[in-house]
């Protein structure tokens, strides 16, 4: 069947599956031929992901063995490799190469906050996809954001040309003031919303024993990832939503959810209050595992020891926190406060300060 619209899902390829620390591209590419024989047409990538190899490994899993006229690629202009106006259109061709496409069908500036999309205006980086668009590069141009809605009006009123807009928005993130009127904004402006981060870097299909519970007992076991996935399908404006998916069961789960949402209704809504009862109780730390934080130049893996605390913060197991910490080339008492990672973090966690909590905590294990 050949694309005519996007699917409501859409295949996040930040957290492949992965053997040895490369990436796994026999299962990738089963993964892909899964998505596509249920209908899922929408692969996003990014120049970033998994240190650079996510958009060679979608050339060889998707680009080399299927026409295009059979999905719809997506990846994003990295400001963090950016120097210079002439560095735009050197990373954009460069991004052609790796990804194998002829062209785009979503281009996005990648992680738009204060800082990016100053240097988006100072390299011209909009015009010069509007000259990719004009080729026929680029079908579709828009933007994903990690930043406060004061900071996404702005860029909204800036251009008015945007096609669609990525935000995180997940149940946990849309009890917040600022998140609502984020997407407030998208909708104010009639742009097409793509959901990232809806079940927060897999942290609600995994959450606390008793919101466990209560999903459990509301649809059954293992719907904690359906139930944020059917959250956020619903949310207005909304269009696509990625599921970063890790392995070919959390494929088929998703593939699942999609065929039959849960309903956004008073019991889905009681269901979610009681799980984020639970998750206010102990959360450590806002981390959703984006990674956009690494390398840490003292090799601390910081959300990985995030994830060890945060599991620590629930079950309060010092064994199991060591045993875990063990498995760690470098620990919290290795943070040098350096800050390097704070101005990438699009939580904006502040994370040495984080990280001395947690090292002080670690100090005073038996």
């Amino acid at each position: 069947m050949e694309k005519t619209i996007t699917s409501r899902l859409g295949f996040g390829l930040m957290r492949l599956p992965t053997v040895d620390g490369e990436i796994d591209m026999p299962q990738v590419m089963q993964m892909v031929d899964t998505a596509l024989e249920n209908g899922v047409n929408y692969f996003d990538t990014a120049y970033g992901y998994h240190d650079g190899k996510s958009e060679t490994a979608i050339r060889e899993a998707l680009v080399k063995r299927y026409d295009h006229s059979k999905y719809f690629l997506a990846t994003k202009l990295p400001f963090w490799k950016m120097e210079c106006e002439e560095d735009v259109a050197k990373l954009f061709n460069e991004q052609l190469e790796k990804t194998g496409a002829d062209y785009f069908d979503y281009y996005l500036l990648h992680c738009l906050n204060k800082e990016n999309f100053e240097k988006a205006i100072n390299f011209k980086a909009i015009e010069y996809c509007e000259k990719m668009k004009a080729e026929g590069k680029i079908k579709k141009f828009g933007f994903s954001f990690h930043d406060d809605a004061e900071t996404l009006e702005k860029i909204l009123k800036h251009y008015d040309k945007w096609e669609f807009v990525q935000l995180q928005l997940n149940y946990y993130d849309l009890e917040k003031e600022d998140y609502q009127k984020q997407l407030a904004l998208a909708n104010q402006y009639n742009l097409p919303v793509i959901v990232m981060e809806p079940v927060r870097g897999g942290f609600l299909a995994r959450t606390v024993p008793n919101g466990k519970a209560a999903v459990d007992a509301a649809y059954g076991e293992n719907k904690l990832a359906a139930l944020a996935l059917s959250y956020v399908d619903a949310l207005p404006g909304v269009f696509l939503t990625l599921s970063g998916m890790s392995n070919m069961e959390q494929m088929v789960d998703n593939i699942n959810t999609y065929k039959a949402p849960i309903p956004m209704d008073d019991k889905a809504k009681a269901t979610i209050a009681k799980v984020m009862e639970e998750i206010k109780s102990f959360q450590a730390v806002d981390c959703t595992k984006c990674e956009y934080c690494m390398p840490c130049p003292m090799k601390l893996n910081i959300p990985k020891l995030f994830e060890i605390y945060s599991t620590y913060e629930v079950f309060k197991s010092e064994y199991n926190a060591k045993e875990a910490l063990k498995a760690q080339e470098a620990q919290p008492s290795d943070c040098i406060g350096c800050r390097a990672c704070e101005n990438k973090c699009p939580q904006h966690i502040k994370i040495s300060e984080e990280m001395a909590v947690w090292a002080d905590k670690i100090s005073k294990f038996k």
